[in-house]
């Protein structure tokens, strides 16, 4: 460990090592991510409608159903993957940032590649969509989305800091989702489908995601660069810079399988995710173009994509002014019971919504509810999870953090595939209404998602004792030196 590469002055963080400052925020949590997910979340949600350009692939039938479907696989083994190396990793720079730096180059080209297709026969066509998409999905966004969505966890155990650090790092996740992937990417889409032939829009494709992925490569940079690892280097020795990694991968996922607090976190995510994958970019696109096509507002005309654009700025307004106070009112009245007020606001918007799915102004509404219903799952239910975690620790004597990163992205991406297959099974399927199947997913999903996510979370009461665990974590690590 002394010739690592890792202990090069070039590689250390520019973080402070007491607390985390203004500058880590700002940079670390906010920009460097911001420029990161803005890539992998317009490329996670938009390259079936780049494949769709394909006439041929299109007329496959089933291959824009099995791809997503059958890519769960090798997307759930590199996560899995991933998080054990990330649990058994030992650096100075930490177990989790050298994964950030590593991921960079990764995203970058692959990112490049699925939208570059030499345009031979069919089938090598669609085997280079299944090996680029997959060197995307099951290898550099595990590598990237492992460690990054750590970091919150790794970065302090002050509980304020903490969650005031959850609320800046999850804002690039919801620019991703809304701002960029809901807004900024239908007006691309306008500009790229206006193209005079079908090579020229796909040479614009190419253009938009090669400025992307190299913007990410960027944030990668900025994010190791400017992230620590504090409660990683509370065992780190000073000598070798290196710290010991614990038990096997198969007895921390034993402990924090025994856990009720991981299990709701878990399925937390699980049906979360689901309702944002429905709602998101490629479905919440498709049912702008099925019920707004020719639409207006206030004599503007819009069409199916300026229409997404509409509903997304006006619907992320609350979603945006929410980070001002979820953090006060979250350590206020807790971080559980401000979940719980979103998941009642949530269906109350879906129940408004499906009222009339084509009239305007009742969509409008429903997605302003289900914009402030969205701010306490976006901005501090990583922070939870923070709590979780330290609560494990203490429970069990190590941290569990790699094995539960792992599941948790695996769960994201099996729930990712899955979502997006499962829609385009009902939507390609003739004896189906589109615009039945559009509602229901768009807008009627999320009432029984987030209702079974109501119940299961009366039982996250982590909050009570978290800062007990905490004093006999410090305790165990007083006595220990």
């Amino acid at each position: 460990m002394k010739h690592s590469i890792w202990n090069a002055p070039l590689l250390n963080s520019r973080a402070p090592k007491t607390k985390v400052g203004l500058w880590e925020m700002a940079l670390g949590y906010f920009l460097g991510p911001l420029f990161v997910l803005a890539m992998t979340t317009i490329v996670s949600t938009y390259y079936l409608t780049f494949y769709r350009t394909y006439d041929d692939v299109v007329a496959q039938g089933r291959f824009l159903v099995l791809l997503p479907l059958l890519s769960v696989i090798p997307m759930a083994l590199g996560n899995i993957l991933v998080g054990i190396l990330l649990g058994k990793t030992k650096t100075r720079q930490g177990k989790a940032r050298p994964f950030i730096l590593a991921a960079g180059p990764m995203l970058a080209v692959s990112g490049m590649v699925m939208f570059i297709i030499p345009y031979f026969s069919l089938g090598f066509r669609m085997v280079w969509m299944a090996v680029t998409f997959n060197l995307f999905a099951a290898l550099a966004n595990p590598v990237y989305g492992s460690a990054h969505f750590l970091m919150v966890s790794l970065s302090t155990r002050d509980l304020k800091q903490r969650s005031l650090l959850s609320v800046v790092a999850n804002i690039p996740a919801v620019a991703g989702n809304g701002l960029f992937s809901s807004i900024l990417m239908p007006m691309i889409l306008s500009w790229i489908n206006s193209a005079p032939a079908n090579d020229v829009l796909q040479n614009r494709w190419q253009l938009v995601m090669g400025l992307f992925s190299a913007i990410a490569f960027v944030g990668c940079l900025i994010e190791y660069l400017f992230t620590r690892e504090r409660i990683t280097e509370e065992d780190l020795d000073d000598d070798a810079g290196a710290q010991d990694t614990g038990p096997s991968t198969l007895v921390q996922l034993k402990s924090a399988a025994s856990d009720r607090y991981w299990w709701i976190i878990m399925i937390f995510y699980f049906f979360y995710q689901m309702g944002v994958m429905f709602k998101g970019g490629y479905v919440f696109n498709i049912f702008t173009h099925t019920y707004f096509e020719n639409a207006s507002f206030f004599g503007i005309p819009l069409n199916g994509d300026t229409t997404q654009s509409l509903l997304a700025l006006i619907g992320g307004v609350p979603l945006a002014a929410g980070m001002l106070f979820i953090s006060p009112l979250a350590n206020r009245f807790g971080k559980k019971n401000m979940i719980l007020v979103g998941f009642v606001i949530s269906i109350l918007g879906s129940v408004v919504s499906l009222i009339d799915p084509s009239n305007l102004t009742i969509v409008l509404i429903g997605q302003i509810l289900k914009g402030i219903s969205s701010i306490p799952g976006a901005y501090i239910m990583m922070a939870l999870f923070a709590d979780v975690l330290d609560h494990l620790e203490a429970r069990f004597g190590f941290r569990v953090d790699g094995i539960s990163m792992s599941v948790y992205n695996t769960i994201i991406t099996v729930v990712n595939g899955l979502a997006v297959a499962v829609f385009n099974l009902f939507y390609d399927n003739a004896a189906l209404s589109h615009e039945g199947v559009v509602s229901f997913f768009f807008l009627g999903f999320e009432i029984f998602a987030h209702g079974i996510l109501f119940v299961l979370m009366l039982f996250m009461t982590v909050e009570k004792n978290i800062r007990q665990e905490q004093d006999l974590i410090a305790q165990r690590k007083a006595g220990a030196q």
